[in-house]
């Protein structure tokens, strides 16, 4: 209160000197200050009291009170928003890190939802373990049957009595129906005094016996030197279907010299059948390599597959054995294996898996259309074969029109 009083006074002599000076500006300046004092006093005084009001202002107004008050109300404001601003920052922080602590466990639950093991997958990789294996083999058993069938035509030296002549050839042959492939029943019971077999089924003769009867034969690759029963039945029909008349041997020293007798069309004629017999000769020996033995490395899940359709263990013996074949394993990967109805109940599955198995079944279907794209290759060469065949004789007309002239 006594700073306000002070500047009440200061403002009120400010006020009369103003009022002086206008009203009495022709009377002298002593009267005009009064008798008692003069007009330097009432300025000295004035300037001092200026000048107190001053030092007040600055220093107590302004620095005691305004001042620091600015500076609180300054702080608090500062405060204000630095509060606010790290409220939002903090609910900001807080809803990234709830984002990605959601987006962590979506992403969780998703890897346990599509990444579950499932039996059904496992059966896939399981049974075609040794698929691979068994068709190199089946490649190699055809290649060596192919090999066989061209030496016994040509005659080449080690083979029994194809080389010595056709006559040999069939004696050989004879003996080999009646002690393992003969029926005394067959031909009206007519081959009961010459049959020695006692197992005998004619398969020598019988295609769907030997080749369409399921199941893996006894020899393989790995075992055609002592094949079994099988490979002896095998061989017999395709001597049956391919070259039952071996070629005669061409006297080979006639063929190093002129002679009159043209030994040397003889063997370019003969090589030309032998060539298209083994054009013919490879779709059945593909056939018959592809149910040769093969990798055993799936055999006894592939028995725990026929077991569950029903079939006793003699009958998975017959059909598996110990080395599945080729065409043995692409019958339960592509048939077998879909006659269980736990192969559906299976697809009751996380749609991971379900993917997973549509995957594995499109890799066998592609094996199928490979196969068959093999087959239709097989097919295009037997027709090139059978229309080289047909058109020979118009050939062999041009070239004596051309050679009579």
């Amino acid at each position: 209160m006594t700073c306000y009083k002070k500047a009440f006074i200061i403002k009120f002599f400010l006020i009369v000197c103003a009022v002086g000076i206008v009203f009495l500006g022709n009377i002298s300046a002593a009267l005009a200050c009064g008798a008692c004092t003069n007009c330097s006093q009432w300025q000295q005084q004035i300037t001092q009291e200026m000048n107190k009001f001053k030092q007040w202002m600055s220093g107590e107004w302004w620095n005691q009170n305004v001042k620091p008050a600015m500076q609180s109300y300054t702080d608090d404001s500062r405060n204000v928003f630095i509060t606010e601003a790290l409220a939002i920052g903090a609910f900001l922080d807080g809803e990234n890190m709830l984002g990605s602590l959601r987006t962590m466990q979506e992403l969780n639950a998703e890897s346990m939802k599509n990444y579950q093991v499932s039996d059904a997958i496992c059966k896939f990789g399981t049974l075609s373990r040794s698929l691979a294996a068994s068709e190199s083999k089946a490649k190699a058993t055809r290649s060596v049957l192919a090999q066989r069938l061209q030496a016994r035509q040509i005659g080449r030296t080690g083979m029994v009595n194809a080389g010595k002549g056709a006559q040999e050839d069939k004696i050989d042959r004879f003996k080999l129906l009646t002690t393992t492939e003969c029926t005394p029943s067959s031909y009206g019971g007519g081959m009961d005094g010459i049959c020695t077999a006692t197992g005998g089924q004619n398969r020598d003769i019988s295609f769907t016996k030997l080749m369409n009867s399921g199941g893996t034969f006894n020899f393989g690759v790995d075992n055609l030197g002592s094949g079994g029963s099988d490979l002896s039945s095998l061989a017999l029909l395709s001597d049956n279907l391919y070259a039952n008349d071996v070629m005669e041997k061409i006297n080979y020293e006639e063929l190093k010299k002129q002679s009159e007798n043209d030994y040397k069309s003889t063997l370019i004629d003969q090589r030309s059948i032998a060539a298209k017999r083994s054009v013919a000769a490879n779709s059945f020996f593909t056939i018959a390599s592809q149910k040769s033995q093969g990798g055993g490395g799936s055999a006894a899940f592939m028995g725990k597959v026929l077991g569950s359709l029903g079939m006793n263990n003699a009958a998975i013996a017959s059909s598996l054995g110990s080395n599945p074949s080729y065409d043995a394993q692409m019958e339960i990967l592509t048939k077998r294996l879909y006659q269980d109805p736990s192969f559906y109940v299976n697809l009751m599955d996380t749609p991971a898996n379900v993917e997973r198995q549509y995957a594995a079944l499109q890799a066998f279907g592609l094996m199928q259309r490979r196969d068959i794209f093999e087959t239709v290759l097989r097919s295009e060469m037997l027709l090139s074969t059978i229309l080289e065949i047909e058109i020979s004789d118009y050939q062999d007309e041009v070239q004596s029109e051309q050679n009579a002239k």
